[in-house]
């Protein structure tokens, strides 16, 4: 049992290094106003995860994104997963020359109206 334990901590501090890594990346990309479609809270797995899809326009042309967030505990994932709720408005970052590649980060989000766009 204790190695399970310690297997959990070893892949929520990898999922959320890699996350830091990729919001202090795009730092510094252009932001485009989107829309979530849906939250996913968690399923049945080891590692709760919570996923968001989401839209948005740049220059004009429809984009599409998932958002995917781990936590240590479901509880967690799903009170993550509920701040989303279709069709709240979000703020993307998008990498500029690829639009396809996009980024939620968190300390974006602070604020954000819930209302549709």
């Amino acid at each position: 049992m204790p190695g399970w334990y310690l297997d959990e901590i070893i892949v929520f501090i990898f999922r959320t290094v890699v996350r830091l890594i990729k919001e202090h990346r795009s730092s510094d990309w252009p932001v485009a106003e989107g829309s979530v479609v849906k939250a996913y809270p968690p399923g049945s797995s080891i590692y709760p995860e919570a996923e968001i899809a989401y839209t948005y326009r740049v220059e004009g042309k429809l984009y599409t994104g998932m958002h995917s967030r781990g936590f240590f505990l479901k509880l967690s994932a799903e009170d993550y997963a509920n701040q989303f709720h279709p069709p709240r408005s979000i703020v993307v970052r998008y990498r500029p020359g690829e639009p396809t590649a996009s980024v939620l980060r968190q300390a974006d989000q602070v604020g954000q109206a819930t209302a549709a766009m």
